[in-house]
């Protein structure tokens, strides 16, 4: 038990010198890049989201959304983006333009198109989408 608490404060000091690096080097103001994300997210199972958000100075809600979207993921691969192919749509010589989004909690869609578009075949297209 003691080495596995002495690995784990050696892992969240590797991900906090990580951070500090980062934190030091950037150039500018800008995201958080996704290895430490994936870093600060790895070491969840040993930490409590406070402790990490305190220790890697992160913001809680999103270090716990991140958290709980990877525990969420029902595979062992992380969560992927999933692509729906539709039809090609042949819109007419005066045709409108068309914008529409949907967005589900872990979803979310964004289609630009000219022409006609069955809009109910692409909700139930997308609800239907397992996440």
């Amino acid at each position: 038990m003691a080495k596995k608490k002495s690995k784990e404060k050696q892992s969240l000091e590797t991900v906090q010198a990580q951070f500090s690096d980062w934190r030091k080097n950037r150039k500018k103001r800008g995201r958080i890049p996704e290895s430490l994300w994936d870093a600060a997210v790895s070491l969840a199972d040993g930490f409590s989201i406070n402790e990490l958000s305190k220790a890697l100075h992160l913001n809680h809600s999103c270090l716990k959304d991140r958290i709980e979207t990877i525990r969420n993921c029902p595979s062992e691969e992380p969560c992927r983006t999933t692509f729906i192919e539709f039809p090609t749509l042949n819109p007419p010589a005066d045709s409108t333009e068309v914008s529409l989004e949907f967005e589900k909690a872990d979803a979310r869609m964004k289609i630009h198109a000219k022409g006609c578009i069955d809009v109910a075949s692409l909700v139930q297209t997308f609800w239907s989408q397992q996440s």
